[in-house]
């Protein structure tokens, strides 16, 4: 497997727990449904209003009602809902989300970060980021660690105009997985095919290596 993006979502995929009321961003977090087992039951919920929300798939002929908050075609699971956005974000805003796994332009050793705005660039508003950011029990994020220029997107303290501040638990990266702790990125995970150096120079901020780091067999995912 080569592909960074595909990389990430397979291995949240695999991190999920049975049983999880989870949401999923846009980008590579929308991914990470593809590479859900079978065997794990994880209740998938969107803004607009679906719960248990099943995989995405090609509008068949004629089918045009079913839609998630991008306007992708999606299926329903048995036991699923449906409800308008109030009660949605009701349901997000009031901490009923065990996670929200959310893309990323930039994110801080402090849980800071940025996903919905570049700097000097337009942007058509923010959506539902904040609400998610705030309102899950825990904030995965799931990024490419390096911009298209080579800089870190990982860094000391954000720059980027801010989503929410101070709030994420763990992000995954195409090298590995950090955990954030005393304002300092901590590397819990790597991929095989990364050294700790290699990762380490695509961070720009204070950085631990854990004692018991885990190496992630690309194989496995």
């Amino acid at each position: 497997m080569t592909d960074d993006r595909e990389r990430i979502a397979r291995k949240i995929a695999q991190d999920l727990r049975d049983g999880e009321f989870v949401s999923f961003g846009h980008g590579i977090p929308y991914e990470v449904g593809k590479y859900l087992t079978p065997d794990k039951h994880i209740c998938i919920q969107i803004e607009s209003g679906i719960i248990c929300l099943g995989p995405g798939t090609p509008a068949p002929p004629g089918e045009y009602e079913l839609r998630d908050s991008t306007n992708r075609f999606v299926t329903d699971n048995v036991g699923g809902s449906f409800f308008d956005t109030v009660f949605s974000f009701q349901m997000i805003r009031g901490g009923h989300l065990d996670k929200s796994i959310m893309g990323a332009y930039q994110a801080d050793c402090g849980g800071s970060f940025a996903n919905w705005k570049l700097s000097g660039r337009p942007a058509s508003g923010i959506g539902g980021a904040m609400d998610l950011a705030v309102g899950a029990r825990q904030v995965i994020l799931a990024m490419e660690s390096r911009r298209k220029d080579g800089a870190s997107k990982l860094v000391e303290r954000y720059t980027y105009p801010l989503t929410a501040k101070e709030v994420v638990s763990r992000i995954y990266t195409e090298f590995g997985v950090l955990g954030i702790k005393d304002h300092t990125f901590i590397l819990e995970e790597l991929f095989e095919d990364y050294t700790v150096d290699r990762a380490l120079e695509r961070i720009s901020a204070p950085t631990r290596v854990l004692e018991s780091l885990r190496v992630i067999c690309v194989n496995a995912l």
